[in-house]
């Protein structure tokens, strides 16, 4: 009798023991297992920045040559050949530097040495210094109006180096622009409201036009 209760005893004891155990041990369960339709499902992809459409060069014949300003001015309306010395070659400063076309102002220099037919005195640093220069050292005229052959100048609000661009067109309503940019465009056009030369742009602080080609 003592043997048989001693045995109940230890069976219990070792049950319980059992039991603890089992209910102190995890068993993570594995992962569902993800199909291609089920990770497709759960990511979308990411759409990519959408850009803005290229604007079209507009054609010498879809532009309008104004004669109040420069009578006889062509607008140059498509990109300098390669072979112009007044953009592609040691006659021009910038080009000269290493800071040849895609460039705002090599361009602009060069547009200015081939509207007059001699090297302009315009400053041979950054966009944002030359209607600031040109006004301290009394070289051209300068103003608030577009004029054909005028250069644009703009400085920008974080402090950076600024653009130029030279006017080839006016109208009521609007300045049509060739341009060179750094690290991007070669040549390209742009058009802006003649009231608001930054077209909106909040980091580009305008300064006026440079008189150039008078």
């Amino acid at each position: 009798m003592y043997r048989f209760a001693s045995f109940i005893v230890v069976f219990l004891l070792l049950a319980s023991t059992i039991t603890a155990i089992s209910a102190a041990i995890y068993i993570e369960p594995e992962p569902p297992t993800l199909t291609q339709e089920s990770t497709e499902a759960a990511v979308a992809p990411t759409e990519p920045p959408t850009e803005e459409p290229t604007k079209p060069i507009p054609t010498l014949a879809q532009v309008d040559e104004h004669t109040q300003d420069n009578a006889g001015y062509t607008p140059r309306v498509s990109p300098p050949d390669k072979e112009n010395p007044c953009y592609y070659s040691s006659e021009n400063i910038f080009y000269a530097s290493d800071y040849g076309m895609p460039n705002c102002t090599c361009y602009a220099w060069g547009r200015a040495y081939e509207l007059n037919g001699e090297k302009p005195e315009l400053s041979p640093y950054d966009a944002c210094t030359w209607y600031p220069y040109n006004a301290e050292n009394g070289i051209y005229d300068y103003g608030d109006e577009p004029k054909q052959g005028a250069i644009a100048c703009w400085a920008y609000a974080d402090g950076g180096s600024g653009h130029v661009a030279v006017v080839e067109d006016v109208d009521d309503d609007s300045v049509l622009l060739s341009n060179s940019a750094y690290s991007g465009d070669e040549f390209y056009m742009d058009t802006v409201p003649v009231n608001d030369p930054s077209a909106g742009r909040d980091n580009w602080i305008f300064q006026g036009y440079i008189y150039v080609n008078q």
